[in-house]
């Protein structure tokens, strides 16, 4: 795999024009992107890279730790470094950290959420299976017999929203929107155990089933857009909740 991965590097343009550290990331990206890169590969050596690439090692070293921030490749034993597991969740983790410390970042994720979901729901309701329709049916009952359980209940919107999100079968915008689904977790776990929120959240289940079993593409993507907003509300209040027991 080293030894492929140097020479898909080689093969790019030089770079020019951008902060070299800069070039390397998306160099590296591009690797992963296509595939020659893979969940737990280990990269070639800084050296190697270096070499590859037509860049000093201190430059080479520099990308490396922004990858490492955005939770895309982390250091192994023996200071070689891989590519991490590309889960969603490690990878909202840099997102997570810019909502815990603005909460008026909060307004923009639910923003970026609203705008591929409803979208990715939209291509969902027209795609849906008989299966995945008696599943998410089975998940609504479940939901209404949970609201009295933050955890559980949790537990099966994780479950739930997963769903919805594969069922456009669009790889790319599955993972984008898992992404922004775990951003913002810790205050949502505070505003799931607020009274009515679950109960709220239960319902807005049960209509946008409603509208991916009738195959609705229109009202799949007003249901879960609406089912967003509302999720953003009480989050915001949540983090509203948060500060001020902080300045206490």
């Amino acid at each position: 795999m080293t030894d492929s991965a140097v020479a898909s590097l080689s093969k790019g343009a030089p770079l020019a024009r951008k902060p070299a550290a800069e070039l390397v990331v998306e160099r590296l990206l591009e690797l992963i992107y296509a595939g020659s890169l893979k969940a737990g590969d280990t990269l070639p050596t800084e050296q190697e890279i270096g070499a590859a690439l037509q860049v000093s090692r201190p430059v080479v070293r520099e990308a490396l730790r922004g990858l490492q921030i955005l939770g895309v490749v982390e250091t192994r034993q023996g200071g070689r470094c891989s590519v991490t597991d590309l889960k969603p969740e490690r990878l909202a983790a840099p997102v997570q950290m810019l909502i815990a410390l603005d909460e008026r970042n909060i307004d923009s994720l639910y923003e970026a959420r609203m705008a591929v979901e409803g979208e990715l729901l939209a291509l969902g309701a027209l795609r849906a299976s008989d299966e995945a329709i008696l599943h998410l049916d089975h998940m609504v009952r479940e939901g209404y017999r949970l609201i009295a359980d933050p955890v559980a209940f949790r537990v099966l919107d994780l479950e739930f929203h997963q769903t919805l999100l594969a069922l456009a079968g669009n790889p790319f915008l599955e993972r984008t929107a898992r992404s922004f689904y775990h951003a913002g977790t810790e205050f949502r776990r505070i505003a799931s155990e607020t009274p009515g929120v679950l109960e709220n959240s239960a319902r807005e289940h049960e209509r946008i089933v409603t509208a991916v079993t009738a195959h609705d593409p229109q009202q799949a993507r007003l249901a879960m857009r609406d089912h967003l907003s509302s999720i953003a509300a009480t989050t915001a209040n949540a983090m509203q909740s948060v500060a001020a027991t902080r300045c206490d």
